[in-house]
């Protein structure tokens, strides 16, 4: 699959005060039209994750649905996480729709993936599912990789969360080669954006009282500098994490 004809499109805004992203999400929306199958935002109040989504188009023509219009107003926090749908594995439906939730460490954590697991690719006993509603391959995936970073901790307290995500992404990589894997996981506090096989771009965005990073597979404006980030070509994967508007890791998977 090339990058042009890739399937969905990840967004992220990050800050540590809360602020809408009307203007970034309904420019989002309307460069990834191609993705008709639903969309979803993900924000936080307090530490609680509330998700808004629908398995119909976030635009109607030219003009944004009035239904995803309506979310993106109701919409204000620290952290946004947005997606669009093409389907890929799943029935398109809802429950199909990004972002998805597990609550582990203390925390909500929220995920939202561009990309696909092979088919036949089994990552976790049935016995081990959470997500029950979803027919999709990202939930899997999620599962996967919160039983890696568990795993990882359970050693010691010492442990460090960033490197227990580095680790199971790599794991995840090692496990399914052949699967494709764009990913954000956000807890709120930080998010861990992966790149495995498309382009993402940073913007850093000046705000008062504090500024924003905002991070897509789209570049959402013409007469702004977004820079690219890619994985290295001697590496699987790249890792990026962001506390608030600060890049604080830029790291390569494997190391």
């Amino acid at each position: 699959m090339s990058q042009q004809d890739h399937e969905c499109d990840l967004f992220l805004m990050s800050s540590h005060q809360a602020y809408d992203a009307n203007n970034a999400l309904a420019e989002f929306a309307r460069r990834g039209a191609r993705n008709i199958h639903g969309w979803g935002i993900g924000s936080y109040s307090d530490r609680t994750a509330r998700i808004l989504r629908s398995e119909a188009p976030a635009t109607d023509g030219i003009d944004l649905s009035r239904e995803f219009a309506i979310a993106i107003q109701a919409v204000n926090s620290p952290v946004i996480l947005g997606h669009l749908r093409r389907t890929s594995r799943g029935t398109t439906k809802r429950e199909n729709n990004h972002p998805f939730l597990l609550n582990f460490l203390g925390y909500d954590w929220l995920c939202i993936h561009n990309g696909s697991a092979s088919r036949d690719k089994q990552f976790l006993p049935p016995e081990e599912t959470i997500i029950r509603d979803s027919d999709s391959d990202t939930p899997r995936v999620f599962e996967f990789i919160r039983k890696q970073v568990l795993d990882y901790l359970s050693a010691g307290p010492s442990k460090s969360l960033t490197e227990a995500f580095r680790t199971a992404f790599e794991k995840l990589l090692d496990a399914d080669p052949e699967g494709q894997f764009n990913l954000i996981i956000s807890n709120g506090n930080l998010s861990f954006a992966f790149i495995h096989w498309r382009t993402f771009y940073l913007l850093n965005r000046e705000k008062d009282p504090g500024n924003a990073a905002l991070i897509s597979t789209l570049k959402l404006t013409d007469n702004e500098r977004w820079q690219p980030f890619d994985r290295r070509s001697d590496r699987k994967a790249k890792m990026l994490v962001f506390s608030g508007p600060s890049l604080v890791v830029n790291a390569d998977v494997p190391k």
